[in-house]
């Protein structure tokens, strides 16, 4: 989910081999084709497809891992999309969310404040003085609702920070 411009798809594809297939969502076109252009014109089974995470366009029972990669803290819910995706994936299975939030290092203030610009920057309108709640803080928000309720679905679960504590990985083992 949130494939973007197909970064991860060569890694993704190393590690299904030449029977596995990978297939990377995103929502906007024109990552898509670059991603299209840099990996999936490459190989065989490397496929991307426009769609919504909240509702992905994969029949379920049909995969066996998923890569979230910096798409939660955009949705509006989720922990529900999560859920979804647990759903989809099936026991057994993994998911994995990779997500940029605030760091909780001790070395952290200045890695916030630069991360807090970057995401007041980067949110539409960036005209806008005030908000209702602050953008780094509704990010926080859904990326810890979205990573608790991957940990609740999960039999293991594998936690890493890195990037001075800003990335946030949490992989989990369904139940």
């Amino acid at each position: 989910m949130g494939c973007g411009t197909g970064a991860n798809l060569p890694y993704l594809r190393e590690q299904v081999g030449p029977e596995g297939t990978v297939i990377g969502i995103d929502v906007t076109r024109p990552v898509l084709d670059r991603a299209t252009a840099t990996a999936a014109a490459r190989y065989d089974n490397v496929h991307v497809v426009r769609g919504d995470a909240t509702r992905p366009p994969i029949p379920p029972a049909e995969i066996d891992a998923l890569l979230a990669t910096f798409v939660v803290g955009m949705l509006d819910d989720p922990a529900g999309a999560v859920d979804d995706w647990c759903e989809l994936v099936g026991p057994g299975g993994h998911v994995v969310l990779a997500n940029a939030a605030r760091s909780e290092a001790r070395y952290a203030p200045p890695v916030n404040a630069v991360f807090r610009a970057i995401v007041v920057l980067s949110t539409p309108p960036t005209t806008q003085l005030r908000y209702e709640s602050p953008p780094h803080v509704r990010l926080d928000e859904r990326i810890d609702a979205a990573h608790a309720r991957l940990r609740a679905n999960s039999r293991t679960v594998a936690d890493e920070t890195h990037l001075f504590g800003v990335v946030r990985l949490t992989g989990g083992e369904l139940e």
